[in-house]
């Protein structure tokens, strides 16, 4: 698993991909965090935690680019013959699925936190670092952030290993964890008015300006997104175990 590890940080190193993801997240982010600071300038303060939870709380842009590496990556795998030499070597398919969900999910993570401590740092220098009110929530919610990165990342790698297409890969991977909002939308195109809300992941995710001390509606938020990821990486071993690799 180490290997695997050191492979794909390796693969990234040397994949122009990768830095192109990288330039969209510093690009965003830092027109995120400008535009941040300026409400703040005219509406009111924001303190240097606040921001650095905010930006770390967001960021779905960046995410569906992080996906699109994703893919990329696992597609390369394919177009290259990779994939033939990592189940020659004897490594697991099992072992390839999770380790390459764990480094691009680890690498967002990161580019999170960066962007979050300078936010942080911003405007702690105007307006002070400010104090969690709420620490029970938020950590939680933080969890459930990279809980939602993870799930969306391991269905961009089970829709590629799929499709063995990028794009295919992505549009598939975004698709799917909204399957209840688009059943939503055709039934109702038909005057069919159902509710799916205790299947959308969007609907349980926590929000900053809900935070409280009430922190029962994050069981709720848990199990939909331990849910989909669970569903995502067993779909993901079952389509590498029944692959043939040629």
């Amino acid at each position: 698993m180490k290997n695997l590890f050191r492979g794909h940080i390796y693969q990234l190193r040397r994949d122009y991909f990768f830095y192109g993801c990288l330039a969209v997240s510093i690009v965003y982010l830092f027109m995120s965090i400008r535009l941040t600071l300026s409400l703040a300038s005219a509406l009111s303060p924001l303190m240097g935690v606040d921001g650095l939870l905010d930006t770390f709380l967001g960021g779905d842009t960046i995410l569906y680019a992080f996906m699109l590496l994703t893919a990329n990556m696992v597609a390369e795998t394919y177009r290259t013959g990779v994939m033939k030499n990592i189940i020659g070597r004897g490594i697991a398919k099992k072992q390839y699925y999770l380790s390459i969900v764990l480094t691009i999910s680890t690498a967002y993570v990161l580019v999170m936190l960066i962007g979050g401590i300078i936010m942080a740092a911003l405007a702690g220098s105007k307006y002070g670092m400010g104090t969690i009110s709420y620490p029970g929530y938020y950590a939680l919610s933080v969890i459930a952030r990279i809980l939602f990165a993870v799930a969306h990342i391991s269905f961009a790698v089970t829709m590629t290993v799929l499709t063995r297409n990028v794009i295919t890969g992505v549009v598939f991977g975004l698709v799917i964890p909204n399957i209840p909002q688009i059943l939503e939308m055709v039934l109702g195109f038909f005057k069919i008015q159902v509710s799916l809300n205790f299947l959308k992941i969007s609907a349980h995710m926590p929000s900053v300006y809900a935070a409280s001390n009430d922190i029962s509606s994050f069981l709720p938020c848990f199990l939909v997104l331990c849910g989909y990821l669970a569903v995502s990486v067993f779909v993901g071993f079952r389509l590498l175990k029944h692959q043939d690799i040629k």
